[in-house]
């Protein structure tokens, strides 16, 4: 059977139905994932300044960033496992798959840097640091992609200015600038809200309105 060939004006159709059907879906749950994700990953934040300013700076502290990894994965998979069914109702499209490879690689990549910071902690060597650069970098960057995967500028923007601050952390570590504790903190915590926690409310909203 002869495989019908598409005009350029089918082919772009056939995106933006991807898209919009991806748009959608992210409506219905991506939007609980966002606020999951960055209300989580903001309460921690607040909870490591204040443990490092109670205990004078204490190391040990920063074994608390592991609750961003165990409650955000428990609570994923509960909601996902909740949105099981309809998901298996929708065709899973290429656009659906250059999302979930996306953050997938994300996923693997802040896997392999906590794992690589514990090996060099092993050895008496302190590489916590490259974990709070790799937060704003990869959150910022997945964030600004998915959002121009599915046109959403909520995502674009919040992205892009976790990628900037990301950026000057980095500077500041290369530049041996101390990264005290009253201004990285908040601007971790300031990043997880414009990233997801406002995406998260602009995705749930507009889901709203589409029922």
């Amino acid at each position: 059977m002869e495989e019908k060939r598409l005009n350029s004006q089918e082919s772009l159709e056939l995106i933006a139905r991807m898209i919009n059907k991806t748009k959608r879906q992210l409506h219905i749950g991506q939007g609980n994932l966002l606020l999951w994700w960055g209300y989580t990953s903001a309460i921690v934040g607040l909870l490591v300044g204040v443990s490092l300013l109670l205990t004078g700076g204490n190391k040990a502290c920063n074994w608390l960033w592991f609750l961003i990894w165990i409650v955000g994965g428990i609570g994923m998979m509960v909601m996902k496992r909740k949105d099981k069914d309809r998901i298996e109702k929708e065709p899973f499209t290429y656009v659906d798959r250059i999302t979930s490879n996306l953050w997938g690689t994300i996923g693997w990549m802040f896997a392999l840097g906590t794992l690589m910071s514990i090996g060099f902690l092993c050895f008496g060597k302190d590489t916590w640091v490259v974990m709070l650069v790799f937060a704003f970098l990869l959150a910022g960057f997945g964030c600004s992609m998915q959002g121009f995967i599915i046109q959403e500028k909520s995502m674009v923007v919040g992205g892009a200015f976790a990628l900037v601050a990301g950026t000057f952390v980095l500077c500041c570590v290369l530049a041996g600038v101390k990264l005290a504790i009253w201004w990285v903190i908040p601007l971790f915590i300031l990043c997880f809200i414009v990233t997801m926690i406002i995406p998260g409310h602009v995705l749930n909203a507009k889901a709203k309105k589409q029922c």
